[in-house]
């Protein structure tokens, strides 16, 4: 085959006496039993550049550590020299085992490594939902139009909901020049029955613009339900380039007496022409009336987390007590605002949304154990329970008291254990996003302190990796001294929106 003399080429380049940086590491990473250790150790070969690097870092892939095969991921992925990744190149081909292949792949799609182009295809159709998933992405990000039939094919018939939005995605990277293979995926796409699918199609659209999606569209702004409804109207918007009012009504009165008039979308670069003035008229959209908010940020969703600070510095008062005051409060202690304003959303929301409450300091503590209805009971329940919050400060409460950002991240994306986590679809992800919410509000007010992960960046990286196909928004809200350049990127990076309560 074509990539085994591609290999066998290369690995002539690769030099015969083992790297002595990878000889230490070897050394003294078979010694340590130390989990932390072990991950430094890994990280340790950072900058080396070596086909030695990619030899010691394969078996980590496949090891039973989540956090050692993330480390080692991470080093693979920064490999900047094709002979350095020669090695990796037969897990591509052949397939196996699993696990690494599906890292490596990611890894190809994280690096945009050209060489893997050819090995990938083949294994589109890999039993392991896994691989699929990484292998589509990465022809995605690799701008590969030649493989635009078989992403769209998984697109809409992958078993796997994640695997269809990592195609979805990759159709809008590489479906410009293809739209008659694209549109009609995508279009399909929007009537799929897993949300993070079709908002995934919305955000597509607006890239790979075709008039077929007008129609289901106004369908799902009609009959639709949820979080889904926040992405239509700005998709129309995108693919026509009228700024009618958020009205299904006055879409579908237009759409009839457009298409009697032979209508056609006006072209991809008359858009973008227009597109910064379409963004300001956007600034105005309300949404429904029927719609939740939370300190100001509404959401048409129905699957609602909130995650809410109640460490030590909680017990504080704002500084700025006048900005306060000016907007309503009574109260200037941080937590008696929030509870106000978790009061006044619990209080309005919708009997059709399903909602829980998570307060976290050191640890995590949940109002319920799972998503639940939001009817007069629960809302009655919930109100009461937040009543109740303290701020876990004080004398002798230290540990207590103490903010650990990222155990109360995962516990609202309904990751139970990060050291477990080892994938966007490993186990089964339909039971992996089932019960998950669609949308979640974060609220600190300080820096983490304690926790799996404590350095704001590492925190901010690891969950938007796991949310990457969740398509959970996470909107952030900062009240105090917060971190507020984590909390804008932590939003910006998962489709939410930042709010700065104020200090």
């Amino acid at each position: 085959m074509l990539a085994t003399a591609l290999f066998v080429s290369l690995l002539t380049l690769i030099p015969i006496q083992e790297d002595e940086t990878v000889k230490d590491f070897k050394k003294f990473f078979r010694k340590s039993k130390d989990p932390v250790e072990r991950v430094e150790l890994i990280l340790s070969l950072e900058d080396v550049e070596s086909p030695d690097v990619a030899k010691v870092m394969l078996p980590l892939l496949k090891g039973k550590d989540p956090a050692e095969a993330q480390a080692a991921l991470r080093i693979i992925s920064q490999l900047k020299e094709p002979t350095s990744r020669v090695p990796l190149l037969p897990i591509i081909e052949e397939g196996k085992p699993e696990a690494s292949c599906a890292a490596i792949a990611e890894a190809v799609a994280m690096g945009g490594w050209k060489e893997f182009q050819p090995l990938l295809l083949p294994q589109i159709t890999h039993k392991s939902p896994d691989v699929r998933l990484w292998v589509v992405t990465a022809l995605g990000r690799l701008g590969d139009p030649l493989s635009i039939e078989v992403v769209a094919r998984l697109a809409m018939t992958d078993a796997e909901p994640m695997v269809r939005v990592a195609s979805v995605d990759s159709l809008a990277l590489i479906g410009h020049e293809n739209k008659s293979v694209a549109g009609p995926a995508l279009v399909a796409a929007l009537q799929d029955k897993h949300l993070s699918v079709a908002t995934a199609a919305c955000l597509a659209l607006r890239r790979v613009r075709v008039i077929e999606a007008i129609p289901p569209l106004l369908d799902l702004r009609e009959f639709g339900e949820g979080r889904i409804l926040e992405m239509v109207y700005p998709t129309l918007i995108d693919l026509t380039d009228l700024n009618l009012r958020d009205d299904p009504a006055t879409w579908r009165s237009w759409w009839e007496r457009a298409q009697a008039n032979g209508y056609e979308l006006p072209s991809d670069a008359e858009v973008l022409k227009r597109r910064a003035a379409r963004a300001k008229a956007n600034e105005a959209y309300r949404f429904p009336t029927n719609s939740s908010s939370f300190v100001g940020v509404p959401t048409t969703s129905r699957q609602i987390v909130f995650v809410i600070d109640v460490s030590g510095s909680m017990e504080d008062n704002v500084i700025d007590k006048d900005s306060f005051r000016e907007r309503g409060f009574e109260h200037f202690r941080k937590l008696d605002i929030v509870r106000e304003e978790l009061r006044r959303t619990i209080d309005g929301l919708d009997e059709g949304v399903f909602f829980n409450i998570i307060s976290f300091a050191s640890d995590m503590h949940p109002w319920k154990k799972k998503m639940t209805k939001a009817n007069a009971l629960a809302r009655k329940s919930a109100i009461a329970w937040v009543d109740k919050l303290k701020p876990l400060g004080g004398k002798g409460s230290k540990d207590k008291g103490r903010t650990n950002t990222y155990g109360a991240l995962l516990a609202g994306l309904g990751v139970k254990d990060s050291r477990n986590y080892k994938g966007p679809v490993s186990g089964s992800v339909s039971k992996a996003i089932a019960g998950a919410p669609d949308t979640l509000f974060f609220l600190s007010d300080g820096r983490p302190t304690v926790g799996e992960l404590v350095e704001v960046e590492d925190i901010r990286a690891s969950i938007t990796h796991i949310n990457q196909f969740r398509r959970t928004v996470i909107h952030t809200i900062g009240i105090g001294e917060f971190q507020k350049s984590f909390l804008v990127n932590l939003s910006r990076e998962n489709n939410g929106v930042f709010v700065d309560l104020g200090r």
